[in-house]
């Protein structure tokens, strides 16, 4: 049973349609669940973006966003997680 709003005298059941419509639905969503592979950066300890798609099998060079060193990461410290907050804001800033 839909709740009766009462405004100036007027029962409005269309009011209530209306606010339920007033939110749009992407302020309902969570953040995104994308997950990437990352590694950790040995200086700044940020983990940061890989240019991989798939799980590599040999060493890979990373350059790290935030404080531009370049490493190389064996496949055992590469994983499938989140980019950390401060790296992406820094890369929406450089683009």
């Amino acid at each position: 049973m839909a709740r009766r709003v009462e405004l100036g005298g007027i029962h409005s059941r269309a009011l209530d349609v209306r606010f339920l419509f007033a939110y749009s639905v992407r302020m309902f969503e969570g953040p995104t669940n994308r997950k990437m592979f990352v590694v950790t950066c040995k200086r700044c300890r940020r983990d940061v973006p890989t240019s991989v798609s798939e799980f590599p099998f040999q060493s890979i060079t990373v350059t790290c966003c935030l404080c531009g060193e370049v490493r190389r990461y064996l496949p055992s410290e590469l994983f499938l997680g989140r980019v950390d907050q401060l790296v992406l804001h820094q890369s929406r800033r450089q683009h």
